[in-house]
């Protein structure tokens, strides 16, 4: 569970956000009470991906690694980050878990996350009140969660 003053990791392992979209997630975070670091390569673009793999994986990689990083969040889905799974360092994570939180191609990354380490992960997004307010109790809360149909 976070607790205000957490430092969490906003990183960009598939396509790139708009910067005006990264600096919306940056103030919804830190009106949690939580401190953010931006990934290094969170905003760059190469061909329809957030950066090379190299970089995306280095800093996905590099926000898993670093113990003062509570939680790794994605700033987007798109597409990208099926191409460097593969690389990312399982033993690492699995020595100072920490939450994922991405939906759409973070798919790629939730199952090996799972499978390789058995870590829980959130499959959701900062991109609503309602998947924010999810999010935030996902991360922040132990209340119980309850998943219902919506039959509209």
């Amino acid at each position: 569970m976070l607790r205000p003053g957490d430092l969490v990791s906003l990183v960009s392992p598939a396509s790139a956000p708009a910067p005006e979209w990264l600096d919306a997630q940056v103030a919804l975070l830190e009106s949690w009470g939580l401190q953010v670091a931006v990934g290094a390569h969170a905003l760059d673009t190469w061909a329809y991906m957030a950066g090379t793999d190299a970089d995306r994986l280095s800093y996905l990689n590099q926000a898993f690694r670093d113990p003062n990083v509570r939680a790794v969040i994605t700033t987007r889905g798109g597409a990208g980050a099926y191409r460097i799974w593969q690389g990312m360092d399982f033993a690492a994570i699995a020595a100072d878990p920490k939450p994922l939180v991405g939906f759409s191609d973070i798919t790629y990354l939730h199952l090996p996350l799972w499978e390789q380490c058995r870590l829980a992960t959130i499959h959701g997004s900062l991109g609503t009140p309602r998947s924010q307010e999810c999010t935030r109790t996902l991360l922040m809360t132990t209340d119980p969660v309850t998943v219902v149909t919506d039959p509209t």
